[in-house]
């Protein structure tokens, strides 16, 4: 499928050519015809994410829109907890882990109206640079199914270099979102330490972790962050700082 930025989703749905639901069911569509082979989910959130874009849809309809990415899927590192969903880590002793909470970065989303579209693949507990390492199996590059996605959020990237979702979120320690989105050729960034609060990451090195953007372009890395980035009194170490 081609590969569409955020911005241009967003005006898409802004002049009506396309329903949030259609853009869910298109990514959806997507992930069941590739990620047999590059394995970059480990849970798609589909119920949820169609209610999501229903409940998008609607909000359009009556001019309520939540954020200029209201509508848009979204799809995150299964590291970061989300409520109702299992969050394994890619891990054996976490694979029916469902946590009864969202971690500051997904209740962010969803406060944006984005639509959650499923938990990506990564080395077990994020330690590793290739993702081949998880309890789930590897991820494959989609450029070349014979070499690595890197990581370790590999998923991530993935899903993002092969039209599977238009945005995703990582966490980076050591490289873990930059080494990936240079493998896969699509932007990752790791923000400044407490730029983005870490409540809800299940934790690596707590001093240096970071979640950050995956995106196909700069403007769409930008986007998100202005969603995710904020001060949390839930982490210690987020900074207290403007966003903007």
């Amino acid at each position: 499928m081609p590969l569409k930025t955020a911005h241009q989703l967003a005006a898409e749905l802004a002049e009506g050519s396309v329903t949030s639901r259609q853009l869910a069911e298109m990514y959806l569509a997507q992930i069941d015809a590739t990620d047999d082979e590059l394995n970059s989910f480990i849970t798609v959130m589909k119920e949820e994410a169609l209610r999501a874009a229903d409940e998008s849809d609607a909000r359009r309809s009556r001019g309520e829109l939540l954020s200029p990415l209201d509508g848009i899927p979204v799809a995150v590192k299964d590291n970061l907890v989300t409520r109702s969903t299992r969050t394994t880590c890619a891990s054996r002793m976490l694979e029916n882990f469902t946590p009864p909470y969202d971690g500051t970065t997904v209740s962010k989303l969803r406060d944006a109206g984005m639509v959650l579209i499923g938990k990506t693949n990564l080395d077990e507990f994020a330690m590793g640079s290739s993702c081949e390492h998880s309890y789930f199996g590897a991820t494959a590059n989609p450029w070349d199914t014979s070499r690595v996605a890197g990581g370790s959020s590999g998923g991530s990237a993935v899903a993002v270099a092969a039209g599977q979702s238009p945005l995703s979120l990582g966490s980076d320690t050591g490289g873990s979102i930059r080494q990936p989105a240079s493998l896969c050729g699509v932007v990752g960034m790791k923000p400044t330490y407490g730029r983005v609060s870490r409540y809800g990451l299940v934790a690596f090195a707590s001093s240096l972790d970071q979640i950050g953007p995956f995106s196909l372009d700069v403007r769409d890395a930008a986007q998100l962050m202005t969603i995710i980035a904020a001060h949390d009194h839930r982490d210690s170490t987020s900074a207290n700082v403007p966003s903007e």
